[in-house]
């Protein structure tokens, strides 16, 4: 009888591994069992030592190569366009396959690098960055793991350039003086006059007159003009017709004037045309007459400006009217000659020059021109008058030799349409 595990020829099998590899399997089961058992090892691990099981059993093959390593990749955001970042906004970092070493934010133009703190992908400035500046930003992030040979993969740096916008301008209101006044009835030459706190620079003159709108319950041609940087006048083609609403809306909001945003700027403003008065006065004839709707209601005598005061000529308006005016001849530059309250005073120009009551020279009226420029009328005269006029009423003063001038309220009648 054969001892147990010995072999001889006859014993061989035909088929299966031979005796000696049967053993090199039976001692790699034995190791492996115990290794398992003992906790040492994991599947994992036995693959990774290339220990597999087959039909017949575990055999060892070489181990899988490394998988490469990814390069890392930088995205930078942004809380708005790159040319309009604000300065005290977030920029945000993503990596992807790799960790975010270094971060520094500094101007262009050169300098030291802004301080900031970096918190979960945010980095945000101590301070506001300045304004109106431009900044370059580089953020760096090195590979996670190592790549063939042991090396890890450079570091990855991504620069990008944003823009801070310029600083914000203080903000003003702009509202005019606006006459006539809100809901006030007028004559038929009434003219907005727009009176601003400030003289406005050409570049703002344009841009308040686009945001200016002027609509009519019958519609006419009319033109705006600045009379000085500060006075701007709109008014029709020819004189209003009798009925005519006239409505001024503003909207200056927004507007950039004087180095300043405009807040608070919307104005609205309206008259009404109730009649056609016009009144005709002749430093010649020393008359006064008076038309109501186009009919001569009034005929009266007057006396207008003596040699070296004359009285304007022209085709003026009635711009205000006061029941008593405090004149005084040291505002014309001739102290002394005169210091009184005067009474019915219809203003024709804002230089000074009325129609008022002269009770001291009644004589001289319709005879001969003696005022220092006012046109004076006898003391009845004027109380009908001042009584009757309203704000835009038209008065034609001729044959003085002084023609009205360009401002003060006295030239918007007299200067050409294809001029105004």
């Amino acid at each position: 009888m054969a001892i147990r595990g010995s072999a001889t020829p006859s014993s061989t099998p035909a088929f299966g591994p031979a005796p000696s590899l049967r053993r090199a399997r039976r001692r790699w089961s034995i190791v492996v069992t115990i290794l398992v058992i003992a906790g040492a090892v994991t599947a994992t691990t036995l693959v990774q030592l290339g220990v597999i099981s087959t039909a017949h059993g575990l055999a060892l093959r070489p181990s899988a190569p490394p998988r490469p390593v990814v390069p890392p990749s930088v995205t930078l955001a942004f809380a708005g366009p790159v040319a309009d970042v604000p300065p005290a906004s977030p920029i945000t970092v993503s990596v992807a396959h790799g960790t975010l070493t270094a971060l520094t934010v500094a101007p262009l133009a050169g300098g030291a690098a802004v301080a900031g703190h970096l918190r979960g992908g945010t980095w945000l400035p101590i301070a506001p960055l300045a304004w109106a500046t431009t900044y370059r930003v580089a953020a760096t992030a090195a590979a996670v793991g190592h790549g063939s040979g042991g090396r890890p993969p450079a570091p990855v740096t991504v620069v990008r350039n944003f823009t801070t916008p310029p600083a914000p301008l203080a903000m003003m209101s702009l509202v005019p003086n606006i006459s006539p006044y809100n809901g006030e009835q007028v004559g038929w030459g009434a003219v907005f006059v727009l009176q601003f706190p400030n003289a406005i620079p050409a570049a703002g003159q344009a841009d308040i007159l686009a945001a200016l709108h002027v609509s009519m319950s019958i519609p006419e041609p009319g033109r705006w003009r600045w009379f000085t940087p500060s006075e701007l006048h709109f008014r029709p083609e020819h004189f209003w017709p009798v009925g005519e609403r006239v409505t001024l809306e503003g909207d200056l909001n927004g507007l950039t004037i004087l180095g300043h945003r405009l807040v608070g700027s919307q104005f609205t403003s309206a008259f009404t045309v109730v009649d056609d008065h016009l009144t005709v006065i002749s430093a010649v004839t020393d008359r006064e007459l008076v038309y109501n709707n186009g009919r001569l209601i009034q005929n009266f005598p007057v006396s207008l400006g003596k040699p070296g005061f004359p009285t304007i000529s022209g085709t003026l308006v009635v711009l205000s009217k006061a029941p008593s005016v405090f004149m005084n001849s040291a505002t014309i530059g001739f102290p002394g000659l005169y210091a009184q309250d005067v009474y019915y005073d219809v203003a024709i120009s804002t230089d000074g020059y009325y129609i008022h009551d002269a009770s001291w020279d009644v004589y001289d009226h319709g005879v001969a021109n003696v005022s220092h420029g006012c046109v004076e009328q006898n003391p009845a005269d004027a109380v009908w008058f001042y009584n009757f006029s309203v704000p835009g009423d038209v008065v034609e003063i001729s044959g003085t030799g002084l023609p009205a001038g360009e401002v003060n309220g006295e030239a918007d009648w007299n200067i050409p349409w294809a001029q105004y």
